[in-house]
């Protein structure tokens, strides 16, 4: 004959439940968050990288011989022959400094690598940035995520096309090295590559923590080049290992 349970055996079960699940709970939604993040960044990422290329086939150019067509800060005209080449659920550009609406689908806070608030369009993606001195057009992705194509430099023609994706749009914690990356389109090659310091005239807070040089394997695994570090290990970098704020 089984024994029913007494009401402190039943107590003491369930204490140890909660227990279990207050330690697992959060590393489980942790290991989730990493997943979603490093899968649609990497999605994202091969989507941009695959109509640049085409992009460049339709235009028989490649990297600066694209964006130099163009006068600084016109971007509209770039991104379109770009976004013709993949499927997003929204857009909008806005022209240099130019910003008449917040859109609802962009991050209300963004934070750069070192846990500050972010303050350019250039590296992050945040609805009250503006287009600091450049054009920018915003893509949301049907896989969640929301692409920036911000122009380098508004003073002169340039040949860089600076690119970041937020793995998962609006939804936290917005910072770069988490579920924000920057990459770039740049120079003569074929290929997205991790954003990095490329102006000498550009203060610390602008590259901080970024990748000097222009492939994956070139930058350690120690968050110097977020996306650099997500292509490579397939993993999102440790940011306190890093040298960097746990939180935001």
């Amino acid at each position: 004959m089984k024994r029913a349970f007494t009401l402190a055996e039943t107590l003491i079960t369930l204490g140890i439940i909660g227990i279990v699940a207050a330690l697992t709970i959060p590393h489980l939604k942790a290991y989730l968050f990493e997943k979603q993040s490093v899968n649609n960044f990497k999605q994202s990422y091969s989507i941009i990288n695959n109509a640049i290329r085409l992009m460049e086939e339709e235009e028989d150019c490649q990297g600066e011989g694209c964006y130099n067509k163009f006068k600084a800060p016109e971007i509209e005209a770039i991104a379109s022959n770009i976004d013709k080449h993949f499927k997003y659920a929204d857009k909008k550009c806005y022209p240099v400094g130019h910003r008449k609406e917040i859109l609802s689908w962009l991050p209300e806070k963004t934070y750069a690598l070192d846990g500050r608030p972010a303050s350019y369009s250039t590296y992050s993606i945040g609805a009250k940035l503006g287009a600091d001195n450049s054009g920018v057009c915003y893509y949301k992705l049907y896989n969640g995520a929301v692409v920036a194509f911000p122009r380098m430099n508004a003073f002169n023609n340039s040949g860089v096309l600076n690119i970041v994706i937020d793995s998962n749009g609006k939804s936290g914690p917005n910072r770069v090295g988490k579920d924000m990356f920057p990459v770039t389109s740049f120079g003569d090659n074929y290929t997205l590559m991790p954003y990095y310091n490329i102006h000498s005239w550009a203060s610390p807070d602008f590259y901080k923590g970024l990748c000097k040089y222009t492939t994956a394997k070139s930058c350690k695994i120690d968050a110097k080049s977020p996306a650099a570090y997500v292509l490579t290990n397939n993993k999102l970098p440790d940011l306190e290992k890093a040298g960097f704020p746990k939180n935001p």
